[in-house]
């Protein structure tokens, strides 16, 4: 037995070439994917509605993260080990034979615990925290003993407990404690854990893949399992489960998880009648708050009758396959429906389902138009397109991850949306609501064009963020007047972040219907967060429909466009009912001292000139000016006022003009 020891690991050159490598085939490919990000048409709308929801969302998300993550451990060297796990300060045990650590009391950790080689980690009678995977291969085990671990997390799935390649985890009279976050539990391979009488504050989920096994007999809140290949499950007296059947390209079932949210005695396996092309076994009793769950491949053929059904995950896991995905809905009750999907068979009769999600894997291809979905994942080389759909958390929240990407357009998205890995994320023309934001992690990309957000978007770890947007107005906006126009240009980069940075912004206008756009400012190397952008003077315009474009570029030479439509009323404020004043122009607008008005009468009076405030409040009155009759110029003294915007009144004895006015320090 040794003594607590940590290794501080050294950079990983070989990763820092390959993401090198990565960033400068993105450099070329962004462009390309920015230019399909379109605003809506005039007059369009998203008029899908949210439906109430009736159970706890459900998570799977960073779970397929963490299995390619178990298979590049499998098999995995020390050396291997050291390259995955970062450089965090690393617990290693196993390093040398018959290697084992105890800990116990009081203990905190910052960083991985790797267990390899035979090692054997025992945390028994311990308070712990470790902020770090625990991670077992090459026949590591782990005894987790009448202790209670805490993970503090920054975000949800940020860290998990992995097991790969015969390693062994039991898990008893403890509890595990992940900050009020979701987490992850991969068991890849033939690796085996086993939980008894577990506390689980956070809500897990869980993978099972290959030959893994798990047992599990005592807990308040089991979470969900993913079940596939040729993995062994057994499931007693525990509650809050999903249980997510995989069903593999080669599935042909026909079967009935039935209404009720119990389980006494039920098993799925081949040797049920009605199921065929599946490998594993799930056993289940004294299970409470069960739910049903599962994941049809492309190709499978699947047809279930008289079933509650809480989550279906559509897998689209072909290569290179293209599937257009409509017309799916959560909260679906189904007396016979068919899904309207071409790479498989997908039947109900007598069922409702609650949720639908989808994954997109290897380099699968899917373009989603008019479904509201749980949740959406990119994985792999894949890609989605989307228009026009709805993500409402129900499974989840909306991500891309590994080298994948996702493009949206008009999306609606009432949960989190997130890139992570080496994915790239564009949001464009959607609505992001609730209690989730939009953020990326890792060495991700995302990109929000013209979207509203709750909070600024997030760049975390070695990410990138930008965020090109134009608020509403704050009023109406009229022509020959002074619009102010704000919003927000920036590219905000991790604290590792290697990938562009921020070069400039410049905003446009055209009329709605015009192909080409004129500079309303010139070209500003200088961020704005939520901020005023420009004045628009629109004192040479004419009322109607106009296209405002606020462009941002980076230092990769990428540019994305944020297009928002705006009209300009008729300044009814400047409609004369002076009969006998013409060609009235006022000058320069805005000013910082003095404004010119220029006017001219069809006969001698006199006039008096005064301006007040947005509200109605007189600030500045002038004498009585006695006109003549031809052109006449006035000169009105604004040094007193402070800056903002003002209404001109020009009045006489037959009535009054006005126009609108900016005092500009």
């Amino acid at each position: 037995m040794r003594k607590l020891t940590s290794f501080i690991l050294s950079g990983c050159i070989v990763c820092s070439l390959l993401f090198t490598t990565y960033l400068s085939a993105q450099q070329h490919n962004l462009q390309s994917l920015l230019n399909q990000v379109k605003p809506p048409k005039a007059g369009s709308a998203n008029t899908t509605t949210l439906q109430p929801l009736t159970q706890a969302n459900i998570h799977l998300s960073q779970l397929f993260k963490f299995q390619e993550k178990c298979k590049t451990l499998k098999s995995s060297s020390l050396r291997n080990a050291k390259r995955l796990t970062g450089t965090s300060d690393t617990i290693y045990v196993g390093v040398t034979p018959n290697d084992t650590l105890t800990i116990a009391g009081t203990y905190t950790h910052t960083g991985p615990i790797v267990v390899v080689l035979n090692g054997v980690l025992i945390i028994k009678n311990a308070t712990m925290t470790n902020v770090g995977d625990i991670i077992a291969l090459d026949n590591g085990k782990i005894i987790i003993d009448s202790s209670y671990i805490t993970f503090p997390q920054s975000y949800f799935y940020q860290l998990a407990i992995i097991l790969v390649n015969k390693s062994i985890a039991t898990i008893s009279n403890s509890t595990l404690d992940y900050g009020g976050f979701s987490h992850n539990l991969s068991v890849a391979d033939t690796a085996q854990i086993s939980f008894t009488n577990v506390t689980q504050p956070d809500w897990m989920t869980t993978g099972l893949s290959n030959r893994a096994s798990l047992t599990m007999n005592g807990t308040n809140q089991a979470g969900e399992f993913i079940i596939a290949d040729y993995v062994n499950m057994n499931i007693k007296h525990a509650t809050s489960v999903i249980l997510w059947h995989q069903f593999p390209d080669s599935a042909v079932i026909n079967w009935s998880f039935g209404t009720h949210d119990t389980a006494y005695g039920y098993q799925f396996n081949n040797t049920k009648p009605g199921v065929k092309g599946v490998e594993y076994n799930v056993s289940a009793d004294s299970c409470y708050s069960i739910m049903w769950a599962m994941m049809p491949s492309s190709g499978s053929t699947v047809n279930i009758t008289n079933s509650k059904i809480r989550s279906i995950g559509l897998w689209f896991d072909k290569l290179k396959d293209s599937v257009i995905v409509s017309g799916i809905t959560d909260n679906a009750i189904y007396s016979t429906f068919t899904a309207p999907l071409s790479d498989r068979t997908l039947t109900f009769t007598n069922c409702t389902v609650q949720t639908w999600s989808f994954y997109v894997f290897h380099k699968s291809i899917i373009n989603v138009t008019g479904c509201i979905a749980g949740e959406i994942g990119t994985e792999n080389k894949s890609k989605m397109y989307g228009n026009n759909y709805v993500v409402d958390g129900s499974g989840g929240y909306h991500w891309s991850s590994d080298t994948s990407t996702i493009v949206a357009n008009q999306a609606t998205i009432t949960t989190y949306a997130r890139s992570e890995a080496t994915s790239t994320f564009i949001l464009g023309y959607s609505t992001v609501s609730g209690s989730g934001f939009a953020s990326a992690i890792d060495n991700s990309l995302l990109i929000v064009v013209q979207t509203s957000v709750p909070i600024d978007p997030q760049a975390l770890g070695s990410s990138d963020a930008w965020f090109d947007f134009i608020n509403e107005p704050a009023s109406n906006l009229f022509a020959d007047s002074i619009a102010p126009i704000s919003g927000s240009a920036w590219i905000h980069r991790g604290p590792t972040s290697d990938w562009m940075y921020f070069k400039s912004w410049q905003l446009f206008y055209q009329p709605n219907g015009d192909t080409g756009w004129t500079p309303i400012t010139t070209v500003d190397t200088n961020e704005v967060s939520n901020s005023l952008l420009a004045n628009w003077n629109t004192h040479a315009l004419k009322s109607g429909n106009y296209n405002l474009d606020l462009r941002v570029s980076d230092s990769w030479g990428n540019e994305v466009d944020a297009i928002k439509q705006v009209t300009l009323l008729p300044l009814i404020l400047g409609v004369n009912e002076l009969n006998d004043l013409s060609d009235i122009n006022i000058y320069p607008n805005p000013t910082k001292e003095y404004f010119t008005i220029n006017f001219t009468a069809a006969n001698n009076k006199n006039i008096k000139v005064e301006l007040t405030d947005m509200t109605g409040s007189q600030v500045l009155s002038s004498d009585n000016y006695n006109c003549v009759s031809g052109k006449n110029t006035f000169l009105l003294n604004t040094s007193s006022l402070a800056s903002g915007t003002y209404i001109c009144r020009i009045i006489d004895d037959t009535g009054t003009i006005r126009k609108l006015v900016e005092v500009s320090r």
